[in-house]
């Protein structure tokens, strides 16, 4: 499996689009969305605990409280600024984290870095390749990043290098067990503390019983569905990959599943407007990860 981990990545990448864009039609609050996918899948889970072996190395667990409180935070940092510059904007800003995660697990595994520097050809490649990958990313939302949309989402687009880097130390920890078990528990657990400031949110500001309106209980089950797969798939990507910021741009590629989700969305309603899209940043995008996967 080590050699097909941009595989599952791709799997897992397509996977989010299908989350974000579920969430697109189903049009959940935010709060309400990360509850869903956070404590009630939790709950979900739960039953399933005796068929998974208990990872035994303390920092696993350690590692995935953090991580669970890690993302409730980036994920409502994201989520203000999205609303207050706009999606694209955010999303325009978030590629950085692609290149910056490359930089910061090197530092932290400095035999890799040694690696590359007996192969400066290739690697020179696949710095290329991320910086390409990152640059394609803004391409497509090609929007005007103000200094203080920059600034503002700034936190949230240093954690998302801790985030995937945490991702990968946190997998490799429980599996020392058993990589199966250690997926299943990162999954409960960062969706148990990641979901635990949003229900509170969400209750503080809106009436609970919203919780159990019929579209939201669909919409928040297929999010759960793909948030679990999705999620399955990354960890075990991040688990074979060398450095987790190639988990990371092949995921990026979500623009392109959006696109395709979008082709059969509009043709299912019988429109002929689609949305617009950048050929280029496509192309320079595809070919950036596909010459990525090529040079491992």
């Amino acid at each position: 499996m080590e050699n097909l981990w941009w595989l599952l990545a791709l799997f897992s990448g397509m996977l989010m689009a299908g989350m974000i864009y579920a969430n697109q039609i189903f049009k959940m609050p935010s709060s309400l969305m990360m509850t869903y996918r956070g404590i009630v899948q939790s709950l979900i889970l739960l039953p399933f605990i005796p068929f998974f072996a208990v990872p035994t190395n303390p920092l696993f667990w350690l590692f995935v409280i953090i991580q669970g409180l890690m993302v409730a935070y980036n994920d409502k940092k994201t989520f203000l600024c999205s609303r207050k510059y706009g999606g694209e904007i955010t999303a325009s800003i978030k590629p950085y984290s692609v290149v910056m995660t490359f930089i910061f697990w090197l530092l932290i595994k400095p035999t890799q870095l040694l690696q590359m520097i007996d192969t400066p050809i290739r690697s020179l490649g696949i710095i290329v390749c991320l910086i390409a990958s990152a640059y394609s990313l803004m391409l497509i939302n090609k929007s005007k990043i103000s200094k203080e949309a920059f600034f503002e989402l700034l936190p949230a687009l240093l954690l998302s290098v801790l985030i995937d880097a945490n991702n990968k130390i946190t997998t490799t920890y429980g599996a020392s067990t058993d990589l199966t078990s250690a997926i299943f528990y990162y999954c409960m657990m960062t969706a148990f503390f990641s979901g635990l400031p949003n229900i509170v949110t969400f209750v503080r500001k809106n009436d609970w019983h919203e919780i159990f309106i019929p579209k939201y209980i669909v919409g928040g089950f297929v999010v759960i569905f793909f948030s679990i797969t999705s999620n399955i798939f990354k960890n075990s990507a991040m688990y074979y990959a060398q450095n987790p910021a190639y988990v990371g741009a092949v995921i990026a590629m979500y623009p392109i599943w959006i696109i395709i989700w979008n082709i059969f969305y509009y043709k299912f309603r019988k429109s002929e407007q689609y949305p617009r899209c950048n050929f280029v940043g496509i192309g320079i995008l595809l070919l950036s990860v596909v010459l990525l996967i090529l040079l491992q």
